[in-house]
């Protein structure tokens, strides 16, 4: 199945825009948006509304802009799009159409999936990370192998457990995850076999996979267990961290990015709570989490709408040409978000004063240039500052050629 944008009304009408997977689609007047309105549609904000897509779902946000953005002849601020509804902003009407595959059943899929209740509320901490919880054992899902023990962690995609394997008796960490919406058997089979080339990643900083499979309409994913607590939960217990410490830390991340990178994964996801810290020898080692998972799972078609979804958590750390070209995942957007999670573990503040709700925040990212760091703490080392700032540049190609040559500016801080 297909998603088509049709504009049928305005200076561009007949132009079309076609999705088949996981994406989005920016509308207005900035040179960074993917329909450009310049002059001819003087009605349109810079950055005017925003189409997320992920067929056969369509979902549409008003960028705060001036005019507004009406569907039906009704002004939303967010809406979920069906076949045959109408986008109008200024002058320009654009049509929502499904298009269906050689084979398909047009009314098997004319209307948005129904989506998967969620297990139970996300529960949070004061800064909002994710908060250890421990649930009733009944409540607990059956996973073939292993017996899940307690909850401890919930994030964006779903909730994770201590849990024995069975009959080893090893200690393991069992993440599940709730499809968006209900997947076909073709799909699951897909989405495993491309997770489980995430078996082949072996670092001493990278969190390591076991297993993965599904069971009672959960995905499932047994990996390493890392007693400890995340980067987060450490900045939230000392503040922002010193110096050598926090740059250790990326340092370590940086280096698991090198190895990955080398092998042809990316991340995707990298911010603070996805970093465990664990005593080793008398220092902190700090082993990066859901390495790959978020790529796999956003980019399915069952993933559901994660973008406009996570607005809170993962943007504070996400570059723009992530907001831009969401279904892409680069090198360069793991080294932003590094960049990123290191600045908030040495100021306890993000890259771009997030006051506002999520839309506020996209359009920092794509618009704004970071908060000097500085500003925030002003004892950093010139050269720290320059280093990091070159990794957050908003232009993929100003950043580091490669993150091993960030750590490299980053070495001498560690100490």
């Amino acid at each position: 199945m297909q998603i088509v944008l049709t504009v049928i009304d305005g200076p561009h009408q007949g132009r079309e825009f076609v999705f088949s997977g996981h994406d989005t689609f920016l509308v207005g007047r900035s040179k960074r948006t993917h329909f450009q309105l310049i002059a001819k549609d003087m009605y349109f904000s810079r950055l005017h509304f925003l189409v997320e897509v992920n067929p056969p779902r369509v979902h549409v946000t008003d960028m705060n802009s001036r005019n507004g953005t009406w569907v039906n002849d009704r002004r939303v601020h967010s809406a979920e799009l069906r076949d045959g509804d109408r986008i109008k902003a200024g002058h320009t009407i654009l049509k929502v159409s499904l298009r269906y595959e050689p084979g398909e059943l047009p009314g098997e899929a004319a209307a948005p999936a129904e989506i998967a209740p969620a297990a139970a509320p996300i529960a949070t901490g004061p800064t909002g990370t994710a908060a250890a919880t421990t649930a009733a054992p009944g409540r607990f899902p059956t996973i073939p192998g292993y017996r899940l023990e307690r909850e401890v962690g919930r994030g964006g995609m779903g909730i994770f457990y201590q849990a024995r394997e069975e009959p080893a008796g090893t200690t393991v960490a069992i993440k599940t995850i709730t499809p968006a919406i209900a997947p076909t058997n073709d799909q699951v089979e897909r989405f495993l076999g491309e997770a489980r080339v995430l078996e082949q990643l072996r670092h001493p900083n990278i969190v390591a996979f076991r297993a993965m499979g599904e069971a009672g309409g959960l995905l499932w994913f047994a990996m390493e267990y890392v007693p400890g607590i995340n980067a987060a939960q450490l900045l939230q217990q000392q503040g922002p961290l010193p110096v050598a410490l926090a740059v250790r830390l990326i340092c370590q991340v940086l280096q698991a990015l090198a190895h990955a990178h080398g092998q042809g994964f990316v991340h995707r996801d990298i911010k603070s709570t996805n970093i465990l810290i664990v005593a080793q020898d008398g220092t902190e080692l700090a082993k990066l989490s859901d390495f790959g998972l978020a790529r796999v799972y956003q980019t399915s078609p069952f993933s559901g709408l994660t973008l406009t979804g996570d607005l809170g958590g993962t943007a504070k750390f996400m570059p723009p040409e992530q907001v831009t070209n969401y279904a892409a995942a680069t090198p360069a957007a793991d080294q932003y978000a590094a960049a990123a999670t290191l600045y908030n573990l040495l100021t306890g503040a993000h890259v771009y004063d997030f006051a506002g709700g999520g839309i506020e925040a996209l359009a920092m990212i794509l618009d704004d240039e970071p908060v000097a760091i500085r500003k925030r703490r002003e004892d950093l080392p010139a050269k720290l500052a320059a280093a990091i700032h070159q990794a957050l540049a908003r232009d993929p190609k100003d950043r580091f050629d490669r993150v091993d040559e960030f750590q490299e500016a980053l070495a001498p801080f560690a100490r």
